[in-house]
């Protein structure tokens, strides 16, 4: 279970507590372990339509890719990550994972490489939501 809370003065807001409380009641006898870190931002959907529907659909048209294709292209080339120690397959960061900034900065490598190439990509403001 996730609970979403803001700490002040080293404590949660009073709802988050009730909730945590509650649920922690349903485990009565039972040993639990409790993990605590910080909230990640995640990408919104608004982000993702123009990463999918704009980025991706524009690069893979020019490149002869498909969609999926052209996807994990670009995430091996600007997230590519060690190389597995065991097989030495290389190995990238799913783009889920990355938090906001991550991903924009991602976007952002994309759209360079876009126009290297000779694509451009309408801003991400020019676009309906």
């Amino acid at each position: 279970m996730t609970f979403d809370g803001e700490v002040r003065g080293g404590k949660l807001d009073a709802d988050t507590r009730q909730w945590i409380a509650d649920y922690i009641r349903t485990f009565d006898g039972k040993r639990i372990a409790v993990t605590v870190k910080l909230h990640k931002a995640t990408r919104s959907t608004r982000a993702n339509r123009y990463y999918w529907g704009v980025v991706v659909k524009m690069l893979a048209e020019h490149c002869g890719y498909d969609p999926d294709e052209m996807h994990q292209a670009l995430a091996m080339k600007f997230l590519r990550i060690e190389d597995c120690p065991v097989t030495g397959v290389p190995r990238r960061k799913s783009t889920p994972k990355c938090d906001t900034t991550e991903f924009a900065e991602y976007v952002d490598c994309c759209i360079r490489l876009a126009a290297e190439l000779g694509v451009v990509i309408p801003d991400s403001n020019t676009i309906a939501a």
